[in-house]
C-alpha cells in the first residue's frame, strides 16, 4: 500500500516534470521563431559585406575595364565621324585630290557693275569691255596644248569664259551680227547653260538675299538681289595662286610656282573670248 502511494507520487512528479519540459521546449520554439528573421537578416548583411569587400579588392580591375571600354567606344565614334565627313574636310571649290591651299574667305556684298555688262550691247565688242573681263583672268591664258591631247583647265576660268561667251552670242544676235558667230554657237551656248547650272548647284551659295525697294536700278526695286552678303574665297589670293606667285600646297611645304601651274602646263587657262 505504501509502495502504491510512492509510485503514484513518483508518477505525478514525473508527469509534472514532463509537462514543464514540454512547456520549456514550446517556449524555446517560440523564441526560435522570433529569432530566425533577425538571424537571416544578419546572414544577408554578412554576405553583402563579403561581396562588397571582394568588389573593392578588384576595383582597380573594374575601373581599368571601364576605361578601356570608354576609350574603345570613343575611338570607334571618332573613326566613323571622320569617315562620314572625310569629303567635307576639302574646301568647297577645291580640287577633289586635295591639292592646293585652303583659301581665306571674306564677306562680299555683290553690286551691279555696268563696266562688265554695258546696257548698250554694241559696246560688248569693244576692246575696253574685253580688257575689263580679262582683269578677272590669270596671266598666261591660252590653249598651250597640242590639239587632241588631254589637258586640264580650271573650273573658275571656264565658268567666266562661259558667261562672257553667252553674253557675246546674245549681243551678236541682238545686233544682227550673225556673221561674227561661230558655227557651233548654238551648242556652245547650251553647253554653257548646263555647265553653269551644275556649277551653281555645286557651290550652293545659301546667302539670304533681301529684296527691297532700294534695290539697284539695273533690275528695279524688289528684284535687284544685290543686298546679300556672301561668304567668298578671297579672290586676291586665287589669281596669284594660279599664276604661281603665292600659296603653299595644303599637303606639303612645297611652294607652288608658276612653272608648276600655268606656265608648266599643269593647268591650261582658256582665253575668255575664244
Amino acid at each position: 500500500m505504501v509502495y502504491d502511494e510512492l509510485e503514484k507520487e513518483n508518477y505525478a512528479t514525473s508527469s509534472i516534470a514532463d509537462e514543464e519540459d514540454l512547456l520549456s521546449l514550446t517556449e524555446i520554439g517560440d523564441d526560435e521563431k522570433n529569432w530566425n528573421p533577425a538571424n537571416n537578416s544578419t546572414c544577408l548583411r554578412s554576405r553583402t559585406s563579403r561581396v562588397i569587400k571582394r568588389a573593392r579588392r578588384f576595383r582597380w580591375l573594374i575601373d581599368t575595364i571601364l576605361i578601356l571600354v570608354n576609350i574603345s567606344l570613343s575611338f570607334l565614334l571618332l573613326r566613323d565621324f571622320r569617315t562620314e565627313n572625310s569629303s567635307s574636310s576639302i574646301q568647297v571649290g577645291s580640287d577633289f585630290t586635295g591639292t592646293g591651299p585652303d583659301f581665306p574667305t571674306k564677306i562680299v556684298r555683290f553690286a551691279a557693275d555696268e563696266s562688265f555688262v554695258p546696257t548698250n550691247t554694241s559696246e560688248y565688242f569693244s576692246d575696253g569691255v574685253l580688257a575689263k573681263w580679262n582683269t578677272m583672268m590669270p596671266a598666261g591664258a591660252g590653249w598651250g596644248a597640242v590639239k587632241g591631247d588631254t589637258f586640264f583647265t580650271t573650273t573658275m576660268t571656264h565658268q567666266l569664259h562661259c558667261v562672257f561667251m553667252m553674253m557675246r552670242i546674245y549681243s551678236n544676235l541682238l545686233e544682227n551680227r550673225r556673221a561674227n558667230l561661230s558655227s557651233d554657237y548654238h551648242s556652245h551656248y547650251l553647253h554653257c547653260v548646263d555647265y553653269l547650272r551644275q556649277g551653281i548647284m555645286c557651290s550652293a551659295d545659301l546667302t539670304m538675299e533681301p529684296h527691297g525697294p532700294a534695290d539697284a536700278d539695273d533690275n528695279g526695286p524688289l528684284d535687284g538681289s544685290w543686298n546679300g552678303h556672301h561668304v567668298c574665297k578671297d579672290y586676291s589670293h586665287v589669281i596669284p595662286y594660279l599664276e604661281g606667285e603665292c600659296c603653299t600646297n595644303s599637303n606639303s611645304n612645297d611652294v607652288l610656282t608658276a612653272v608648276e601651274q600655268i606656265a608648266g602646263g599643269i593647268r591650261q587657262v582658256l582665253p575668255i573670248d575664244d
